[in-house]
């Protein structure tokens, strides 16, 4: 990569917690990763050292915040032990961690999400760029006053799968959205794409708010049509489960899912390669912004697109200085 930044020539440090997406990035950057070596002693601590020199460089530290392990404590540890040799760190994260858990809903709770930040915040990272955050609040919850922490960018990796339904048209009549919540994020992307849009009603049980599948409804005309469904991230599956459920209830010919964060609990393989196999959901389609494992067993209709090329795009952007502003997008 040509150094035209005033940080110094790119360096790039690739965490633990997502190593395979990580070398993509670096090899689409045109860089060898900067060496650390970053383990987890036998009683689960973690035990990071940095191998390299970062002396008068511009510090990209590249990982996926996810739940696997201490993802977070991981990159604190490697800002740590590069802290005053680099010109400049800054932190590029597919995915942050309890993006659920951003708001109280019930007495007692805490918002998880807000805590998680604040430790990026003091990490002593410069700039950070984060994706396609479940709630638009997230962004506000870094603290750009009281640390190193300047900027926040937040971009769209679901950029890369309106693109890929926007290059496959031909194959969807229409877009789908599985809640009210999703509503406002399906209806720009068929805007975009050209296509009608219908929306699920839901109905649940008083008691236990069990979704009842008989008694939901669609508004609007999918009889027959083949409908994609796009969402921010897929955990335990219940929400894609009934939506399909719903969608062929109401005479879906096709649904194919587009999620950008597949944050899998331990139960979702259970609960969604069946509905795969037996053709009750037609196509998955995921980022893939935390390792998927056991990607063997899944069905071959989970289908993997990488978000390398664009990752590393925002990468280049910050190294250089330059604007976001081309890979806005209004969601």
């Amino acid at each position: 990569m040509k150094n035209n930044s005033r940080f110094g020539e790119l360096g790039l440090i690739v965490a633990n917690s997502h190593p395979a997406l990580g070398k993509e990035v670096a090899d689409e950057l045109g860089v060898t990763p900067l060496e650390v070596d970053s383990k987890i002693f036998p009683n689960g601590e973690l035990d990071v050292r940095r191998l390299c020199d970062v002396s008068g460089r511009d510090i990209c530290i590249f990982g996926s915040l996810h739940a696997g392990y201490d993802t977070v404590r991981e990159i604190r540890l490697i800002c740590n032990t590069i802290r005053g040799c680099a010109s400049r760190v800054y932190g590029v994260f597919p995915f942050i961690r309890d993006g659920k858990s951003d708001h109280v809903k019930r007495f007692g709770e805490t918002v998880a999400y807000k805590d998680t930040a604040m430790q990026i915040s003091s990490s002593g990272l410069d700039v950070i760029a984060i994706f396609d955050q479940h709630s638009s609040q997230h962004p506000y919850f870094y603290d750009t006053t009281h640390y190193r922490l300047r900027t926040v960018h937040h971009t769209y990796l679901m950029r890369i799968l309106i693109e890929y339904a926007m290059a496959n048209l031909d194959q969807f009549d229409s877009v789908l959205a599985l809640d009210d919540g999703g509503f406002k994020r399906n209806k720009k992307i068929a805007e975009i794409l050209k296509l009608p849009v219908s929306f699920i009603v839901k109905e649940r049980d008083a008691a236990s708010r069990k979704i009842i599948i008989e008694d939901s409804k669609i508004v609007g005309n999918v009889t027959g049509q083949r409908v994609a469904a796009f969402d921010d991230m897929l955990q335990g599956g219940g929400t894609l489960e009934a939506g399909a459920k719903i969608a062929r209830q109401n005479g879906v010919k096709e649904i194919s899912f587009f999620v950008v964060h597949n944050d899998f609990t331990p139960a979702t393989f259970d609960r969604i390669n069946p509905l795969l196999e037996d053709g009750t959901i037609d196509r998955i389609f995921i980022l893939e912004t935390i390792p998927l494992l056991g990607k063997e067993k899944w069905h071959q209709n989970l289908i993997g697109i990488s978000p390398a090329k664009l990752i590393a795009k925002v990468i280049s952007i910050i190294h250089k200085e330059g604007h976001m502003r081309e890979l806005f997008l209004e969601l």
